[in-house]
């Protein structure tokens, strides 16, 4: 979207800790800090001091908290995000979002509430 969002593909893997690989498949939630990159399926909530990636193949069900979040596979939860939350064409999140920023792609999905504020931000 005019250059400034960084696919999912882009990011590097110096940049993410931790790769949930399309076959891998977690219940449970996660904690930590660091990046991760889910393209497999993750039902448990997940909170991260870092960013988090969903990739075309990953899903998420369970709420996100979060620095960032970019989606261009599924998230079926409530989603707090302290800086930006970013919704490629192909992602799709239903549930309510607490952002600092959003941006939502044409094409990408969001059902639910949205409240953003810039002291998130």
């Amino acid at each position: 979207m005019f250059g400034i969002m960084k696919t999912v593909s882009e990011v590097t893997s110096k940049e993410i800790k931790t790769i949930i690989d399309k076959d891998t498949h977690i219940v449970g939630n996660i904690n930590g800090d660091g990046s991760l990159r889910v393209d497999g399926t993750v039902d448990g909530d997940i909170t991260l001091d870092g960013c988090v990636f969903i990739g075309e193949s990953g899903r998420v069900n369970g709420s996100i908290t979060a620095d960032e979040l970019t989606i261009s596979g599924i998230v079926d939860g409530n989603v707090i995000i302290s800086k930006r939350l970013s919704i490629y064409a192909d992602g799709q999140l239903t549930g309510d979002i607490s952002a600092g920023s959003l941006s939502v792609e044409a094409g990408g999905h969001f059902n639910g509430y949205c409240n953003m504020s810039p002291a998130l931000a």
